[in-house]
């Protein structure tokens, strides 16, 4: 449960944002959505790993600095035929930053 105890310090983090408080009608002009199942990253502690579909075999992720997320919602557990689980978040990650997007490809 180690990422269980590191999304809440990142919701924590995020908390202190003014948009959780008002929840602004117009986050989508300077914040953009990105749902995913979330991990620590393995070095660094000021990144999130955002997993996109995590029961997927070619699912893509994203990095995402902790200073670039603007909000944090928490949408729930999802289960997969095979009965793992998975907690699953949206970020709202500041438009114009720079991060990191991985996704599988057939090399041809």
């Amino acid at each position: 449960m180690e990422d269980a105890t590191y999304v809440k310090k990142l919701i924590d983090h995020a908390a202190g944002f003014e948009i959780d408080r008002i929840r602004d009608a117009d986050i989508n002009r300077f914040y953009s959505p990105f749902e995913g199942s979330p991990k620590k990253h393995p070095t660094d502690e000021k990144i999130l790993v955002l997993i996109a579909e995590p029961f997927s075999r070619r699912s893509r992720f994203y990095e995402f600095s902790i200073e670039s997320i603007g909000a944090i919602e928490e949408i729930g557990t999802i289960t997969s035929e095979k009965g793992d689980s998975a907690y699953m978040i949206r970020v709202w990650i500041k438009k114009g930053l720079t991060a990191l997007k991985t996704e599988p490809f057939v090399v041809e």
